[in-house]
């Protein structure tokens, strides 16, 4: 190799010839920046956050998330759609449409006051309590009332407190 070609590949590895593509090292743009009074960059960039973040306070915890009418074998019929603190949405169907039916986080005195507390058996009351809050689903029509406790397999399962 010509002595002309080595010292061209030399400037080409080290950076120093011009139009050369060299990612400046985050020392030497803090460097610059303390000299042109630029704006100093990190040593290494952080990555973005990709998590969402939830929401503050009562609405982070059991919420019901929406209802949406459909039709069911025929008939209108409600979508409830709902999360438990710290567990996936789920989605329930109840048969009749969304206009006549009542869906919501309920805590025991809120039952009690509706006179449904006394209708749950031992284990459904215990179910009730252990879940977030002590608040759990109620979902009421013109026909029917049922809370949804999470039971001991982990899966969310309907009580009847109707009439």
């Amino acid at each position: 190799m010509k002595p002309a070609a080595i010292a061209t590949l030399a400037a080409i590895c080290l950076g120093s010839t011009p139009g050369c593509s060299r990612a400046e090292q985050p020392a030497e743009r803090n460097a610059e920046a303390a000299a042109t009074s630029a704006p100093a960059v990190a040593a290494e960039p952080r990555p973005k956050s990709r998590s969402t973040p939830r929401p503050a306070g009562d609405r982070a915890g059991s919420r019901v998330l929406g209802e949406k009418d459909f039709t069911l074998r025929g008939e209108p019929a409600c979508e409830i759609r709902f999360a438990y603190a710290g567990r996936e949405a789920e989605n329930l169907f109840w048969e009749e449409p969304c206009a006549a039916v009542t869906a919501k986080m309920m805590t025991r005195q809120e039952l009690e006051a509706l006179g449904k507390w006394g209708r749950l058996d031992d284990f459904a009351k215990k179910f009730v309590q252990a879940l977030p809050g002590g608040r759990v689903l109620y979902v009421e029509g013109g026909f029917s009332a049922s809370v949804y406790p999470v039971g001991t397999t982990g899966s969310t399962y309907e009580v009847p407190v109707a009439d």
